[in-house]
């Protein structure tokens, strides 16, 4: 905050001249509270507004998996854990937190920490990363972990900035993967309506391009991204993945710019709009088809492995009674198809269920029927927005 104090002197007079009024005191600063309870619902408190809870519970025949985050405009974290009945349960944690989100004029200070506790493996990752006010970022971080290959240590130097409408980040890097050091980047360049990132770490390709319609009048409002990650480039091959999205009507959320910069810029990003580590499972869940957007939302996910095999799975589905231009608890409802496939089988499916805001909660009821092998699949989530 600035004060600035003004004083005027006048010359000498043959007669006295009247004292002016004294200026009006500076507006006292609005001060925002850590957080109050106010009318049933969270007032504007700048540590934990927007924000959201997150549970998701998905049930398999032979699993259970729980999930649970809370994200709000300081912390991000959560838990989740999984268990199968016939192999050891799986635990999982992690937070980010960025202590300096009411201070900008102090730069941004990001700091995260990840856990996994499953089978065979205890996992531990902790990242840091510190962004000066006009554009420029130190950070680093490591993961420490139970299985060969898995040790990673990085350092990186980031350049944030705008020009002419359009944001850019520059990243260099330098990251070791079991005592092998390899040096590394990014690119992002995006505006409000498209977005392209590119880069490499040593170990993986990641390059990511997303679009998303501008604001109209309409119920149209198209997003679609496409994301290809290649991590057969390095000392320790892993498989090559494609991942495409898309929707007819955003909704804000998964299809953002926001978000999508997180899974762009990879575990080195340390992108709070959407953080992501280098361990999984992991607490910050991807939505589920259905929670994209309306009208219609495909998914197509595709996998490449080392041994030549490939996997594959494509989700469409449709919110039918979004187009008839009524608003109503038939909005809710969708239906679709997925199908999956692999080396050794082909499984198609069909999806129901419902998505929507009912009181000051989003609920989610989603059903999905495979039918080779025989199978349903049954996720259940509650999102409460404040």
């Amino acid at each position: 905050m600035l004060l600035t104090v003004a004083a005027t002197f006048g010359q000498e007079a043959a007669t006295p001249a009247p004292i002016p009024a004294p200026p009006p005191p500076p507006p006292a600063p609005v001060s925002r509270p850590f957080f109050s309870w106010q009318e049933g619902v969270w007032s504007d408190s700048l540590w934990l507004r927007s924000g959201k809870l997150d549970f998701l519970f998905r049930g398999l025949r032979n699993e259970e998996q729980y999930n649970a985050f809370a994200w709000t405009p300081v912390f991000k974290g959560g838990a989740g854990y999984l268990d199968p009945q016939d192999r050891t349960s799986t635990t999982y944690w992690g937070g980010y937190l960025r202590p300096l989100a009411g201070w900008p004029e102090k730069g941004d200070l990001l700091l995260a920490a990840q856990g996994v506790d499953g089978v065979n493996r205890r996992d531990v990752e902790g990242q840091a990363e510190y962004r000066l006010p006009f554009g420029l970022g130190a950070g680093g971080g490591i993961v420490k972990a139970t299985q060969t290959g898995n040790d990673i240590s990085f350092g990186k130097l980031t350049w944030r900035n705008q020009w002419r409408g359009w944001s850019y980040i520059l990243e260099g890097q330098g990251q070791s993967v079991e005592g092998e050091v390899s040096p590394g980047g990014y690119v992002a360049l995006y505006n409000p309506i498209v977005m392209g990132v590119a880069g490499s770490d040593g170990e993986q390709w990641r390059v990511t391009g997303g679009y998303v319609a501008p604001t109209n009048r309409t119920s149209l409002r198209p997003a679609a991204e496409a994301l290809y990650v290649d991590n057969s480039i390095g000392e320790f091959e892993g498989p090559q993945s494609l991942f495409v999205n898309g929707t007819l009507r955003l909704q804000g959320g998964f299809l953002t710019h926001p978000a999508r910069l997180g899974r762009a810029m990879g575990p080195q990003g340390l992108e709070f709009g959407n953080p992501l580590g280098f361990l999984f499972p992991t607490w910050n869940r991807r939505l589920e088809t259905w929670e994209m957007g309306g009208l219609l939302d495909v998914r197509y996910e595709r996998l490449w492995f080392p041994n030549r095999t490939t996997q594959e799975r494509v989700d469409g589905l449709l919110y039918p009674f979004q187009f008839t231009g009524t608003r109503g608890l038939l909005d809710y409802l969708f239906a679709g198809a997925s199908y999956t496939r692999t080396t050794a089988v082909e499984t198609p499916g069909v999806l129901a269920g419902f998505f929507g805001r009912f009181a000051f909660l989003n609920l989610t009821v989603g059903v999905e029927h495979q039918f080779d092998p025989n199978r349903t699949i049954v996720v259940v989530g509650v999102i409460d927005t404040f």
